[in-house]
């Protein structure tokens, strides 16, 4: 397995230059076909013990798997259907107080910004915003002065969804640290994009999605939850399965691993399907899948920078940004754009809400240099002739 064989096991990559993995991945086959399989092999009998065992087997491979690709350990991962869920898990597993606050970036996804939101009028809770720009020694000196004695956490974007900027995750969380505030990152765009150790980073939470830029399924994501943080969340969801033991009358007793998070019946099958995937990029080799990115990701940005008219908000250095580019062309709104270059090119690129003028380009090893032409020749056709 090599990166070229992703493209050719992609078939979504044949009808579209295919921009929009940091919204939602097309799936390579084997991908695809291990979820089938394993859909049909559960499917003959899911109370059977043996097939149970089989696919719980299954199951807790993944976590191993996840746990591997973030050098964390599998007993601090909670495996659900996305990011957004981990997102909840924290949210929800604090005791506010009226007049704390917490602080998110400006640059955050709605599922890093709603169930925060939502705590306003519950709780009471104040929302602070930390301004994400290209100067990293300002950010850094921003959060510092935002953290008081009132500050419960720090939840922002590792990646932002909206420019690429990769924020200086290390050192933010070493501020947040030296105020003893927990850190959450939001993963959904840096996970499979770009290197993340959890280790290295310092945070008490991260989470991340499978949908993405690991290619998996639908529904597949989740949430690191280091050791010692596992206790300081308190569970406001849970059933069976979240349990080391209970009885008839009361008593209770959680799971001392993360997974006490989880309950309920769910997909094995399409948790299968994310092991799979990330068998794929380890057999490739993460370094060069991270290499293929950052090279290519450089060589969108240079093109794009040949047009006139044209004004780049991702960060040039590629060190500073990730996958994502996104672009504007003063005088044009990006939705237009997007169906323009859908209709005429057959390119997929995605607007953002709230910044009708960005376009959002994503990268990723199945990608080609014909595309970055096919790209910049729609731009050019749009700014001499309009859409």
């Amino acid at each position: 397995m090599n990166i070229a064989d992703i493209r050719r096991l992609t078939p979504a990559t044949e009808n579209y230059a295919y921009f929009q993995t940091s919204g939602f991945s097309p799936k390579p086959g084997p991908v695809i076909d291990e979820v089938v399989r394993l859909t049909r092999y559960h499917s003959q009998g899911p109370a059977l013990p043996q097939i149970y065992e089989k696919m719980m087997a299954v199951f807790e491979a993944t976590r191993s798997k996840v746990a591997h690709s973030l050098n964390a350990h599998p007993d601090e991962i909670v495996l659900s259907e996305n990011a957004t869920v981990g997102i909840n898990i924290v949210a929800n597993g604090i005791d506010w107080q009226p007049g704390d606050n917490l602080i998110l970036s400006t640059h955050e996804h709605p599922g890093n910004r709603i169930p925060w939101y939502n705590l306003v009028t519950r709780y009471g809770v104040n929302l602070r915003f930390l301004n994400v720009g290209d100067d990293d020694g300002q950010m850094l000196e921003e959060l510092d002065g935002q953290i008081d004695a009132r500050t419960r956490l720090v939840s922002l974007s590792h990646v932002s969804r909206r420019t690429g900027k990769r924020l200086p995750a290390r050192g933010l969380a070493a501020v947040a640290r030296t105020h003893n505030v927990p850190v959450l990152f939001d993963g959904a765009q840096s996970y499979g994009a770009i290197p993340v150790d959890v280790q290295e980073i310092g945070c008490d939470f991260y989470t991340f999605s499978g949908h993405k830029y690991i290619m998996a399924p639908q529904g597949t994501g989740g949430c690191y939850i280091r050791r010692d943080r596992i206790e300081w969340v308190k569970p406001s969801w849970i059933g069976s399965h979240s349990q080391k033991e209970f009885d008839q009358f009361g008593k209770l007793s959680l799971l001392d691993e993360a997974k006490r998070f989880e309950f309920g019946t769910r997909n094995l099958a399409d948790q299968g399907g994310f092991g799979k995937a990330l068998d794929l990029w380890a057999e490739i080799g993460w370094d060069n899948v991270f290499a293929a990115i950052a090279r290519y990701t450089d060589r969108m940005k240079a093109a794009l920078q040949t047009l006139p008219g044209l004004v780049l908000a991702t960060p040039a250095p590629y060190e500073q940004s990730s996958g994502i580019v996104t672009f504007d062309l003063p005088g044009y709104t990006s939705s237009n754009v997007c169906a323009s270059l859908f209709e005429h090119e057959r390119i997929l690129v995605s607007p953002l809400e709230q910044d009708t003028g960005l376009v959002r380009v994503s990268t990723h090893v199945f990608n080609t240099d014909e595309e970055i032409e096919r790209l910049v020749a729609g731009v050019e056709r749009i700014l001499r002739s309009g859409y």
